[in-house]
């Protein structure tokens, strides 16, 4: 058996085996960046995946610049560089090349970067022949998520007895309650794909979305678990708000089960202008943004995690993957105290390789 045809991407389902042994026998895992994430390093043995806690030495990952001509060409790499060739795998290899969105558009984009272990003397000759590493991408944002959705579950199941008198209307009920019970159903799904090894390649972005979104959601619904007043109209809005982005994201989980490597979520140009306003003023802003579903105005009570656009002013552009956001601009630093409106932005495969939004100043910060 060749080791493309071992790794096809189908066959990598039977790693939900190995990967519930690493978490039962818990090794010392070892912690790197690379790729502008954070990636831990668990041994397991080649030709069975079982954990090899024993396995000599310290391991050091990089990446290499390597020239391959077709998708199943990375398989053999990453194996020949000691990387079990899975979706963690591939999410890395996505974040180390951000133009490479498709696996299968490998002929045109010539040489990547491949992640590649390397370890000592004590080592040499083994890794990729008795030993591989299997890669977990930022475990700490995962592990936050994989509690927030056991809290949810239960929540859930709590807001689904709330008598109908407590909203607005039977129809309100109805859709609030339903919208919660999908979202811990999803939530719930991507947890088990996250431990099974076969969740889609997510950029940074998603991921902190889904976790910042799961803990909106539970404070949302622990809130009104602690009154008997009526859920208000604000709360279900961003219920609704948390719903449809992660009816989105969830329709990101089924192309993993087909036999071939997973995409990546493409990224877009989103440039924003600053109008209205002194252009000195201007210059010394910065744009913000943070996730639809987490939004709250004002931005500062309590405070909503955001994050900045790399440079000041007008004009500015940050490359975003395709989610519903809020953006605004503020002083630098001060991004609880918008300047400007709330812009809800839809970021979209339609809207082409760029996309251009404009903000207005209020009329008091002019």
């Amino acid at each position: 058996m060749t080791p493309s045809s071992r790794f096809s991407f189908a066959a990598l389902l039977v790693l939900e085996v190995s990967s519930l042994c690493l978490t039962a026998h818990p090794q010392s895992p070892q912690v790197v960046q690379l790729g502008g994430r954070s990636v831990v390093m668990r041994s397991v043995k080649a030709d069975d995946m079982s954990p090899a806690p024993g396995m000599p030495g310290a391991l050091t990952l990089s990446a290499v610049s390597t020239r391959l001509e077709k998708e199943s060409d990375l398989y053999s790499a990453l194996q020949a560089n000691g990387i079990v060739p899975d979706a963690e795998a591939f999410c890395l290899v996505y974040d180390l090349n951000p133009s490479l969105n498709d696996l299968k558009h490998l002929t045109a984009a010539g040489s990547i970067q491949v992640p590649t272990v390397s370890g000592g003397p004590e080592l040499s000759g083994k890794i990729g022949k008795d030993y591989l590493v299997a890669l977990t991408i930022d475990p700490e944002i995962h592990d936050q998520l994989n509690q927030r959705v056991d809290d949810l579950r239960e929540l859930a199941a709590r807001f689904a007895k709330l008598a109908p008198d407590r909203f607005e209307s039977p129809a309100v009920s109805q859709k609030a309650q339903q919208n919660v019970a999908e979202l811990a159903k999803w939530y719930a799904q991507i947890k088990k794909s996250y431990l099974r090894r076969t969740e889609p390649p997510l950029r940074r972005q998603t991921l902190v979305q889904l976790n910042n979104e799961a803990v909106t959601l539970n404070s949302l619904l622990n809130r009104e678990m602690a009154t008997n007043q009526q859920v208000s109209r604000s709360d279900e809005d961003q219920m609704d708000a948390i719903h449809q982005d992660l009816e989105t994201e969830i329709q990101k989980y089924g192309q993993v089960l087909a036999n071939q490597a997973p995409a990546a979520e493409p990224l877009y140009k989103i440039v924003i202008n600053i109008k209205g306003g002194n252009p000195q003023t201007i210059d010394g802003l910065r744009v913000y943004y943070t996730f639809n579903g987490t939004y709250q105005d004002p931005p500062i009570s309590p405070p909503v995690t955001s994050f900045p656009f790399g440079q000041l002013g007008s004009g500015k552009f940050e490359m975003l993957p395709v989610k519903n956001y809020k953006i605004w601009a503020a002083l630098d630093g001060d991004p609880g105290h918008p300047l400007t409106p709330p812009l809800a932005v839809k970021v979209s495969p339609l809207g082409g390789a760029e996309q251009a939004f404009d903000i207005s100043l209020a009329k008091g910060s002019r």
